[in-house]
């Protein structure tokens, strides 16, 4: 039985050398592609937080101003917008006057005035600009140009 450990652990320390060995020449000769890989996996992820944003203006786009309901419902989706957009610290940066504009949505709704139908066609068609061109820039970082 000693025997049996004895070989199965020698055998294990061999598996783990080799694997060191892999991962030392990975790290040694294909760092670019690692690194390639990383950024792709990144820019996707980003892309899928683009495509979120997108969903929320369109389900924005559905509703009316004018009803009172729709309204909670427009300005829930705007504080969804905004946290998801401040929880991403790319688009934080690159959204702030967007960030700003929302915010000052929000705000003439906390004191009482309602945001008219074209102001808020006006702050959707702007976003979705935004987010069009932001898509633009991850495509064209993924197949390796510069914008």
């Amino acid at each position: 039985m000693e025997l049996l450990t004895g070989v199965i652990g020698v055998l294990a320390d061999l598996f783990t050398i080799v694997a060191s060995g892999i991962a030392i020449y990975l790290f040694l000769f294909k760092r670019q592609a690692i690194a390639s890989v990383f950024s792709l996996l990144l820019n996707y992820t980003y892309q899928l937080s683009l495509t979120e944003l997108k969903e929320k203006l369109d389900r924005m786009n559905e509703y009316t101003v004018n009803d009172d309901k729709e309204n909670d419902v427009i300005m829930n989706i705007l504080h969804e917008f905004l946290g998801q957009v401040r929880g991403n610290d790319k688009l934080k940066l690159i959204m702030a006057e967007q960030i700003i504009m929302i915010e000052a949505v929000i705000g003439r709704s906390d004191k009482g005035k309602r945001m008219t139908e074209q102001a808020k066609r006006a702050l959707i068609s702007e976003v979705r600009e935004k987010i069009r061109h932001l898509n633009v820039q991850v495509i064209d970082e993924i197949i390796g140009g510069r914008t």
